[in-house]
C-alpha cells in the first residue's frame, strides 16, 4: 500500500479505470465565509433570569388541612379508606420534645417522630449547620467524586466507634443500609473464592427494612404475603424471646439454647452457603425486645466458628437510643457490618449508612479488571446537607451528654412503665435506655395477645389513638404492642406526664 502511494504518476498512467470511481461525486469543499455566522441555536435559548430570593420567607399555611389534601399522599402502612376516614393528626410544627398540628393542638412527642428526632425538633446547631452547608454546595455525587462533608462524617463515625469501623458506604435510608450490608456480605465471601456463600439467616418477627433484600431479611411475615415470592436464600430462626420462649424453656435452665438455634440453621444449610448473620440488637416488633446478656456473644463464637458474618441493624438502637452510642456495647460484641440510620442524622434529613470493618473493606480492592469494586451505589449516597446534619447531630449529642442521659432517663422511664403492670392486661414491660415498650395481653401467663377491642383498629392502634387524644403520641409497634421512644432532651416531668396518659388510657381500656 505504501509503495502504490508513492509511485509516481507516470507509473499508474495505463492502469485500468477503478469500476467504482465514476460513482463518486467529486468532493466540494465550500471556501471559508467572510465572518463566522452566528451559533443558530442560540437564538432559540432565552437569556438565563434566575429569580431574587424573597426578602421574607412565605408565609405559613393557616387553616387544617382537608380531606382532599389528604388523599394526595399514599401513606404509608395504612389502609388509606380508613385512614381518610379518621381524619389523621397533620404535624406542621415542632420544638424541643412538643409537636402542633393543622388545628393549633401541642402534643408530647413520646416517639421521636418515628424513633429518630433523638436531639429534639428543630435543634438550633442542627439547623444552623444544614442551613451553612446549603449556601455553600447543595449537593454532589459520590459516583466518581467527593464532597467534604462525607468525608468529614467519616472521620466522625470512626471517632464514636473507637476506630472499629474506619470505612462507611453511605445509603439514603435504614432499608437501603441493611440491603447494601447485605450484598456486601455476599460479595465478600465471592471476592475471597467463597462463591457458594450467599444465603442470610435472621431472626422471626425481627424487621430490617421495606427494600426487596431487607424485606427478605425481615421475620414479619404479613409484611411480605403481597410481595411474594422474596428473594432466595433467606431462613428465620427463632428470637431470643424469654417472655414467651418459642421452645417453653426457663431462662435460668435453657442453655441459650436460641442461640444454639443459628448454629443448628448453618448445619442445615451447609456452612459453606452461609453469608451472613442479621439481627436487631433490641427487637421493636413486640414491644422492646432485650436479649439476656450471654445471647450475643455466644452468637460472635458461633458465627466465628463458621465463617459467617454478623450484621447488626442499628437502624433503630444507634446513637445513644439504648444509653451507648451503640446498642451491642451491652454485650460488649461488635459485628462486622453495622447499619445505621434514623439516629445517624436524627431525622433532619434522610440518611443511612453500613460502617464496615477494615477487614472487609479490604476484600473488595484489586485491580480495575478485577471485577472486586462494590457495583452498588444510590445517586445522593453521601448528600452533604445530610452529612452535615449528621455531623451536627453527633457534636450536639457530645457536647450536652446526651447519650448518657438517655441512660439516666432510661432507666427512670422502664421503672415507671412497670408501675403499669397493676392493670393485669399490661405485660412484658421491658427496655433500654430509651427504648422502651409493653405488651397489651389477654393473659399475662401465658402471654396471648389482647384481641381488638373495636372494628378496624388493633388493640395497639386504639390504645395509642386514646394517647393521642390525651396529649401524648406513643406508638404501635405491633397489633398488641406500644413503645415509647422519646427524644434525649426528655425530662422526668415529661416521663411523670407521659405515664400518667399511659395510666389513664389504662384505665379506660379496662372498661371497654
Amino acid at each position: 500500500m505504501s509503495q502504490l502511494l508513492e509511485a509516481p504518476a507516470a507509473a499508474l498512467e495505463g492502469a485500468p479505470a477503478d469500476p467504482s470511481a465514476a460513482r463518486i461525486p467529486a468532493l466540494a469543499i465550500a471556501p471559508a465565509p467572510a465572518a463566522v455566522p452566528a451559533h443558530a441555536p442560540a437564538a432559540r435559548v432565552p437569556a438565563l433570569a434566575i429569580a431574587p430570593a424573597p426578602a421574607a420567607a412565605p408565609a405559613p399555611r393557616t387553616g387544617p388541612y382537608k380531606t382532599a389534601d389528604l388523599e394526595r399522599v399514599w401513606h404509608a402502612w395504612v389502609q388509606m379508606s380508613a385512614f381518610l376516614k379518621n381524619r389523621p393528626t397533620v404535624i406542621v410544627e415542632g420544638e424541643g420534645a412538643y409537636v402542633t398540628d393543622d388545628r393549633g393542638n401541642r402534643y408530647i412527642d413520646a416517639i421521636s417522630a418515628i424513633w429518630n428526632v433523638n436531639v429534639g425538633h428543630r435543634h438550633p446547631r442542627v439547623v444552623a449547620r444544614i442551613t451553612e452547608q446549603l449556601g455553600r454546595l447543595e449537593h454532589f455525587s459520590l459516583m466518581g467524586f467527593s464532597n467534604g462533608p462525607s468525608l468529614d462524617l467519616a472521620a466522625k463515625l470512626e471517632e464514636v466507634t473507637d476506630g472499629r469501623y474506619p470505612h462507611v458506604f453511605y445509603t439514603n435510608s435504614g432499608s437501603e443500609a441493611n440491603d447494601t450490608a447485605i450484598k456486601i456480605a455476599r460479595q465478600y465471601h465471592r471476592n475471597r473464592g467463597d462463591t457458594g456463600r450467599y444465603k442470610v439467616i435472621s431472626l422471626e418477627t425481627s424487621y430490617h427494612g421495606c427494600t426487596f433484600g431487607a424485606l427478605s431479611a425481615t421475620g414479619i411475615e404479613e409484611d411480605k404475603a403481597a410481595f411474594g415470592p422474596m428473594l432466595p436464600g433467606f431462613s428465620h430462626i427463632i428470637k431470643p424471646d424469654c417472655f414467651r420462649c418459642p421452645l417453653g424453656l426457663k431462662k435460668e435452665s435453657c442453655g441459650m439454647a436460641c442461640a444454639g438455634a443459628l448454629e443448628r440453621r448453618i448445619l442445615e444449610e451447609g456452612p459453606e452457603s452461609v453469608a451472613a448473620f442479621i439481627y436487631e440488637p433490641v427487637m421493636g416488633s413486640m414491644g422492646a425486645l432485650v436479649p439476656p446478656k450471654d445471647y450475643f456473644p455466644r452468637i460472635r463464637e458461633i458465627c466465628d466458628r463458621y465463617g459467617v458474618l454478623m450484621i447488626a441493624d442499628e437502624v433503630a438502637t444507634g446513637f445513644g437510643r439504648t444509653g451507648t452510642w451503640f446498642a451491642m456495647e451491652h454485650w460488649g460484641v461488635w459485628p462486622d457490618l453495622m447499619s445505621v440510620a434514623k439516629g445517624l442524622t436524627g431525622g433532619y434529613v434522610p440518611m443511612g449508612a453500613v460502617l464496615v470493618t477494615d477487614e472487609i473493606y479490604q476484600a473488595f480492592l484489586g485491580t480495575a479488571e478485577s471485577g472486586k469494586h462494590l457495583a452498588h451505589g444510590f445517586s445522593t449516597s453521601g448528600h452533604p446537607l445530610a452529612c452535615s446534619a449528621a455531623l451536627a447531630v453527633i457534636e450536639v449529642l457530645q457536647d450536652e451528654g446526651l447519650v448518657e442521659r438517655s441512660r439516666v432517663l432510661g432507666d427512670y422511664l422502664l421503672g415507671r412503665l412497670h408501675e403499669l403492670e397493676a392493670f393485669p392486661f399490661i405485660g412484658n414491660v421491658q427496655g433500654l435506655g430509651l427504648f422502651c415498650g409493653f405488651e397489651l395481653l389477654a393473659d399475662r401467663e401465658t402471654g396471648a395477645p389482647m384481641e381488638p377491642k373495636r372494628a378496624g383498629a388493633t388493640a395497639a392502634e386504639l390504645f395509642c389513638w386514646m394517647t393521642a387524644r390525651k396529649g401524648v403520641i406513643t406508638f404501635p409497634a405491633s397489633e398488641h404492642s406500644v413503645v415509647v421512644l422519646p427524644p434525649f432532651i426528655f425530662t422526668e416531668e415529661l416521663v411523670d406526664r407521659t405515664v400518667q396518659v399511659l395510666t389513664e388510657t389504662a384505665a379506660w381500656f379496662a372498661k371497654l
